[in-house]
């Protein structure tokens, strides 16, 4: 069977991504969907197929309405060009929406609580470094704090991804790890690099 796929940006869940860090591709069973991960997508699971945005001449964003749990309900790929084309070759590979729309767990994804633990152990870790500046201007910043700060974020969006008994003690009833697997990853990504590059400085700042 035919296979088509097209290259473009994407929005999933909250973390847009810009071309051509996505590929949309379909050979007509299974509908796939690549950027900071794989999703794919039978034709049960597809509700069907929407407009999210324009960006004239550049892009025009195709939703993909779904009836996946354990993924982010938005699911946007942004078409380069024609998405009424992307439509069509989708069409001609033989591929049709068959899924019943369901009701989604509704509210904030992860329990209040541990979201405002994690911003208050971050601001107390990144204050290290404040109490430095204040107690001498011309201290160089970022330091330890930051680099422990940044350390915090990774080890915790890591643990989130991989282990199902923080994944409980975190998330709100009802919700999925796969609704927030792509900003887990994006924090990784960002948090990792910096502490990194933190604990590099911190290493030749203090020989």
């Amino acid at each position: 069977m035919a296979e088509v796929s097209f290259t473009g940006g994407s929005r999933i869940g909250w973390v847009n991504a810009s071309f051509p860090f996505a590929k949309l591709t379909c050979n007509g069973q299974l509908l796939q969907l690549a950027s900071l991960g794989k999703y794919e997508f039978t034709a049960e699971h597809v509700v069907g197929f929407g407009t999210y945005g324009s960006i004239p001449l550049l892009a025009n964003g195709l939703s993909i309405h779904h009836n996946r749990l354990d993924y982010p309900e938005k699911m946007v790929f942004w078409c380069m060009g024609s998405r009424d084309e992307v439509l069509r070759q989708i069409a001609g590979t033989g591929f049709v929406p068959q899924g019943h729309a369901i009701e989604r767990p509704r509210g904030f994804v992860f329990r209040w609580s541990v979201a405002v633990a994690f911003v208050l152990a971050w601001n107390l870790l990144a204050l290290v470094d404040m109490k430095s500046a204040f107690d001498d201007p011309r201290a160089r910043t970022p330091g330890i704090g930051i680099f422990l700060a940044c350390a915090f974020a990774f080890a915790m969006a890591t643990a989130i991804k991989r282990s199902p008994r923080v994944q409980r003690f975190v998330l709100a009833n009802g919700h999925a790890v796969g609704e927030v697997r792509p900003a887990l990853t994006l924090i990784q990504l960002v948090t990792g690099a910096m502490a990194l590059g933190g604990g590099i400085a911190v290493f030749f700042m203090t020989r």
